[in-house]
């Protein structure tokens, strides 16, 4: 009975049906660079989720320990982007032997952001017990909370362009055969990949999907606390007033938000080019947002279905961006889709701008409430209130510069997306 157990899950036969799925597993966690980039994300997503829902408690006025949920969730994803980050790098190291024995290559611009992000979270959390132990309570633009935040942003950029760059590392491993390389107890084998199958293709293509949804949902996160930081009068203290100008977080609120909602959605968009993909990146940071910042205040769960209903713009343009080009047979078939781009292009910009004042509720309530002209103290249960007397009072003035700075987005992302991506093309030809 032991000889047997031995053969299966030993390593005498690493052929059985056993032991040969689980070495597989391992060999693809230990070469592909995308798993360690996706911990990353999550982690950042775990991490950033948690801020959110910890500023929820603080203006609840709940209790808080060392070991309050969000806290806990907090530093489960700092360990967790830690991992990933350990695992990336030890890919690279591992990649660099095997593809080039002679020359060691240096760090990718994506795994430096990522490392120096995970440096500056680990960094945070002394710097914010110290800062507590000299100053006692701090507010939300701290010096720790913002190398928090600034660690978090360069680790999600950085494990998103790792991502997108690595794309297409199956294709690079077919240009390396019969490679082998044994390391004491570990064992790398790349060997050529011929003859892929339709459905490994179309699960790649899958997986690389939602690689980007979860990968450019986490800066969104993250970007966005950093808006809110600048923004929301929750940063004076006895010591510090850091509370920033009430028409200066104004006009970063009304300019960021609905850019980085634009820039993000379409930029899921450019980069795969599949209806869902925008969508499911709304949903998901609608999610993340109503689980952190609505549901713990009960005041505010009647509305919650209002909320949802920032869903509705962002699928209409998901559906218009996967609509098929204009089939017409002629000379001017080429202009007439180039136009036809410009305008869809032009009209996502501008209703996904639009969304932002929906998007970012409740918390954006506190900072137009400033420079309202009916200012009162936003309290946890006229929150609601407050906010649908804003709608009448000053959504309408904000349609104009949220249309602009969402159509400004969409070519900026324009843009930046077909360099990123002809540089990726370049470099792994």
């Amino acid at each position: 009975m032991a000889n047997t157990f031995r053969s299966l899950f030993g390593r005498e036969d690493n052929k059985t049906f056993i032991s040969l799925p689980i070495s597989r597993f391992k060999n693809s966690i230990e070469t592909d660079p995308a798993v360690p980039l996706i911990i990353v994300s999550l982690g950042i997503l775990l991490t950033a989720s948690s801020g959110s829902w910890d500023i929820s408690n603080h203006l609840l006025n709940r209790p808080e320990t060392f070991f309050s949920p969000p806290h806990v969730g907090l530093y489960s994803g700092v360990l967790l982007v830690l991992i990933g980050s350990l695992m990336a790098y030890r890919y690279h190291r591992h990649s660099s032997k095997i593809f080039d024995n002679n020359n060691r290559k240096s760090l990718p611009t994506y795994l430096r952001l990522v490392l120096v992000g995970i440096v500056m979270l680990i960094s945070a959390g002394p710097l914010d017990f110290a800062w507590h132990t000299a100053f006692g309570l701090d507010g939300l633009l701290s010096p720790p909370h913002a190398v928090l935040t600034m660690g978090m942003v360069l680790c999600s950029i950085g494990a998103f362009l790792g991502l997108i760059s690595n794309n297409n590392y199956y294709e690079r491993m077919k240009m390396k055969t019969n490679i082998e390389r044994m390391d004491n107890e570990d064992s790398y084998s790349i060997v050529e990949l011929k003859n892929t199958s339709s459905n490994n293709t179309t699960a790649r293509n899958k997986k690389s999907s939602l690689y980007i949804i979860v990968s450019i949902t986490a800066i969104w996160i993250t970007v966005s606390g950093i808006i809110h930081m600048v923004s929301l009068p929750f940063s004076d203290t006895d010591f510090f007033k850091f509370n920033p100008n009430p028409i200066l977080a104004g006009l970063i609120a009304t300019l960021c938000f609905p850019f980085l909602v634009s820039f993000v959605l379409f930029t899921s968009w450019e980069m795969t080019k599949k209806f869902g993909v925008l969508s499911v990146t709304g949903m998901i940071f609608i999610f993340i947002n109503l689980i952190t910042t609505i549901f713990p205040n009960e005041n505010l769960v009647p509305t919650i279905p209002f909320y949802l209903i920032s869903v509705i713009p962002i699928i209409v343009i998901d559906v218009l961006l996967s609509l098929p080009h204009l089939g017409i047979s002629s000379s001017t078939s080429i202009s007439l889709s180039q136009t036809r781009k410009t305008i869809v292009n032009i009209l996502a910009g501008t209703v996904l701008g639009l969304t932002f004042f929906i998007l970012y509720f409740p918390l954006i309530t506190h900072t137009y409430n400033e420079v309202s002209i009916n200012q009162q103290p936003v309290w946890p249960n006229v929150i609601a209130a407050i906010y649908f007397e804003m709608i009448d009072e000053m959504y309408p003035l904000l349609i104009f510069s949220s249309m602009a700075a969402g159509i400004l987005g969409v070519v900026v992302s324009s843009k930046l997306t077909g360099e990123v991506l002809c540089d990726i093309h370049r470099r792994t030809k």
